[in-house]
């Protein structure tokens, strides 16, 4: 989803057909073009089912066979039995012997209100049961709107004003139906911030109840750019401006454009300052010398394809040229925002690089907008008049009025400067580097405290979408309308 749709849509599709057919065979919930499939467990050794509310059945989903026409009390556990079958328990004791692959829990009747619990966590509606090579998956099926009850509050958090849980029903409504389009497993989303954060039934339960009136409001409305659905990417908080989407990913779209959203800063309110808020719009991450090697360290042992191999760190440089969307080459102007879209690690064996997002998972940073304080960091004229930035100075000679080059302060592992605050030592080699940034995401689409902001202000659901996915006014048409 993150590549070029252009280019992989093929792939999707007959990736999809693939698993479609494969499946097809087997007896799943009964789909509508509103249904979602939502991937709630990868991998599981087992999964632990219970009735919440309603009344349900387990039917064997290749043999079409109903296991139990009645679950109302009592604990089922299914587990893997090989590397394709299903085996089934109640209250701890074996069911029926080994069944197939496929396990459908659906109620028996749609119309009420129909609860199950998977391990720990409540979700509504029907639940598709499968074993994968030896471990499970728990795929959710239900409504696109009972989705987004487990979604907007998730997403928004606790508080928001209508319009911005307006806002937020509209995109994640679009984000899901543009998913359940192009769907890249054999299940249209997930339930992390992959996708957008799911809670199920639980966050339901947590929910204000402005989240269900927004959604009710908004029902079926989704954003469209000349006629398609639009990719609805949104981010916690741009820190002010955000990005054009060919410099945080490859494809340029033309209504995810930067924009400046100083209501980014309501999350520094008062009543939030100090809280998780506020460091989503300011923050801070230094390391040492010795972290960060960790965190390299960390990063080549998870990514062995990938790895930073360039001797000891003398300093870490970055680049924040804007990407040509047509021409796929650097500019020589930079990014509207001012966010970084190229990292150099810098080392005694040669300089490593990281381009646009990636940047943010290699060092574990909350956004690319950020600048590098390093305690060596010293700027010098160059030949051309313009100010050079060095974090490490060790091999820097001075020129004596006499001709002869020296090192700064010999051996020693300091140095001095004089400046407005008077005359300072200064290491040589930095010993701490600090990331001060703003804002927290990928920064494409509506920043929520953004919206949250536009909102506490007066700003209507569809301002808050038109000043986010808007940009090219003059090169296309944005509208919001129902799906159907």
């Amino acid at each position: 989803m993150f590549a070029s749709q252009k280019n992989s849509l093929l792939f999707f599709l007959s990736f999809f057909l693939f698993v479609f057919s494969t499946v097809a065979m087997a007896e799943s919930p009964a789909a509508t073009p509103t249904t979602i499939r939502v991937g709630v467990g990868e991998n599981l050794a087992s999964v632990e089912l219970a009735v919440v509310e309603g009344k349900y059945e387990l039917v064997d989903g290749l043999t079409h066979k109903i296991i139990c026409s009645d679950l109302t009390t009592g604990r089922w556990v299914a587990a893997p039995a090989g590397s394709n079958n299903l085996r089934l328990y109640f209250q701890g004791e074996p069911q029926g012997g080994v069944i197939s692959s496929y396990l459908l829990l659906r109620p028996q009747n749609s119309a009420g209100l129909n609860v199950f619990s998977l391990g720990q966590k409540k979700y509504r509606n029907s639940l598709l049961l499968e074993n994968r090579q030896g471990k499970i998956q728990a795929i959710n099926y239900l409504d696109v709107e009972e989705y987004l009850l487990g979604v907007v509050g998730a997403e928004m958090g606790v508080g928001a004003p209508l319009e911005a849980y307006k806002a937020q029903a509209i995109v994640s409504r679009t984000y899901a139906y543009y998913s359940k389009a192009f769907p890249q497993l054999n299940y249209d989303l997930g339930v992390s911030t992959q996708w957008q954060v799911f809670g199920g039934y639980d966050q339901e339960l947590l929910n204000s109840p402005l989240v269900k009136e927004a959604i009710e409001q908004t029902k079926g409305l989704v954003i469209r750019y000349d006629g398609s659905l639009i990719q609805a990417f949104f981010h916690s908080n741009s820190g002010g401006y955000t990005e054009a989407c060919e410099n945080v990913w490859l494809e340029s779209l033309p209504y995810l454009q930067p924009v400046a959203t100083p209501e980014d800063s309501v999350a520094l309110q008062s009543d939030l300052a100090g809280s998780w808020a506020a460091e989503t719009y300011l923050w801070e991450k230094t390391f040492t010398r010795q972290s960060l090697k960790e965190q390299l360290d960390k990063w080549n042992r998870t990514n062995p394809r990938d790895v930073i191999q360039v001797g000891e760190i003398k300093g870490i440089t970055v680049q924040r040229w804007a990407l040509d969307p047509l021409k796929r080459e650097f500019l020589a102007r930079e990014t509207a925002s001012g966010r970084v879209t190229q990292l150099n690690f810098v080392g005694t064996r040669g300089t490593k690089s990281f381009y646009r997002d990636q940047i943010r998972s290699v060092l574990g940073l909350r956004s690319t907008l950020f600048e590098i304080i390093c305690d060596s960091s010293v700027k010098i004229w160059n030949a051309f008049g313009q100010l050079d930035e060095i974090n490490d100075v060790s091999n820097l000679v001075a020129i004596t009025a006499d001709g002869y080059q020296a090192k700064l302060n010999g051996n020693q592992k300091d140095y001095y400067i004089w400046g407005a605050k008077g005359l300072q030592a200064v290491p040589k080699e930095f010993s701490s580097i600090t990331f001060r940034g703003k804002g927290y995401g990928h920064g494409l689409g509506m920043s929520q405290w953004g919206a949250w902001g536009m909102a506490l202000r007066g700003a209507s659901c569809e301002e808050i979408i038109e000043h986010f996915y808007n940009q090219n006014k003059n090169d296309g048409h944005l509208s919001i309308e129902p799906i159907f």
